[in-house]
């Protein structure tokens, strides 16, 4: 995988963290538990989808990659 698609990735799962996180909050506003419960949820999940892309971005692998690929 290359650099620019893990960059998107990581931005996208950091977007949608702080999206449940801001929906979150106005659940708790609204009162509404289900919805609270199910966003804090949804935000948890991105967090760590986020340190996975983290992971990965820090500790390429090179070992399956293609023989036509340049090496870093």
């Amino acid at each position: 995988m290359n650099e620019k698609t893990i960059n998107r990735n990581l931005f996208s799962s950091a977007a949608l963290c702080a999206l449940s996180l801001l929906l979150l909050v106005v659940a708790l506003l609204f009162n509404w538990v289900e919805i609270a419960i199910a966003m804090a949820i949804a935000a948890l999940a991105q967090a760590y989808v986020v340190c996975l892309w983290l992971h990965r971005k820090r500790h390429p692998r090179t070992h399956f990659r293609r023989k036509t690929e340049k090496e870093p």
